[in-house]
């Protein structure tokens, strides 16, 4: 898989000067190591056996059914993404979450200002005592250098109020204009505002995490037969 031109240096020099507040060496310093970065993760190989036993399980997917003012959404069950990884490599996961925000980037409706949303689906997972924030460590160790100023919104469903008001220690890794960004609800109503979905199909489907397997784009072409 070979990069897109969404990220081309005339286009991505302002979001690297933004991530970095307006200084110019730290932000040549972190676009210097985004060039790096890349020389050494792509072409990204789709035929290798662990990541294709990744995508057939659709731990991470599309959800491309957003109003016209909103991006779409990278998908990603983290029930699934947490059983993969007892059988595969936390670069391996990473890879697959990486080729999903390429895709959806690559067709951005403003190629110079490419946004994507993420939903972390933790139905079925305990975010007090099952829940594996080392996985989301890692995506974020790749996601923040390498993507910056591309998050529109990240929600994490579903989270009750009570968790959900510690969450700045749960999430103590992410810078603070990230966390900024970041919807952390127990509310179907809340998740379909921000992501631009329609509540009742949301609900008629059974929830979330139904709704998600009707309309995702799982990357079927990326699969090999």
């Amino acid at each position: 898989m070979e990069r897109y031109g969404w990220d081309a240096r005339v286009n991505s020099w302002g979001r690297f000067l933004a991530a970095r507040e307006g200084n110019v060496p730290d932000a040549m310093q972190m676009i210097q190591d985004h060039e790096s970065w890349k020389e050494s993760t792509f072409p990204i190989d789709l035929s290798t056996v662990v990541l294709q036993d990744i995508l057939k399980l659709k731990a991470v997917s599309e959800v491309d059914v957003a109003k016209e003012d909103l991006p779409p959404t990278v998908y990603v069950n983290y029930a699934k993404l947490q059983t993969l990884e007892a059988d595969h490599s936390p670069d391996d996961v990473v890879k697959a979450f990486v080729i999903f925000t390429e895709i959806m980037l690559a067709t951005a409706r403003d190629p110079r200002h490419p946004k994507a949303s993420q939903l972390i689906d933790l139905s079925g997972v305990s975010i007090t005592s099952g829940f594996r924030v080392d996985i989301l460590k890692k995506i974020y160790a790749t996601f923040e250098p390498n993507y910056p100023e591309t998050l529109s919104k990240m929600v994490m469903y579903p989270v009750s109020k009570v968790v959900a008001s510690t969450s700045s220690m749960l999430l103590s890794f992410v810078n603070d204009s990230t966390q900024k960004k970041f919807v952390i609800t127990d509310s179907i109503e809340k998740v379909c505002e921000e992501l631009g979905w329609d509540q009742k199909e949301v609900e008629a489907c059974g929830g979330v995490t139904e709704f998600v397997s009707k309309h995702e784009k799982a990357g079927d072409s990326l699969i090999s037969s």
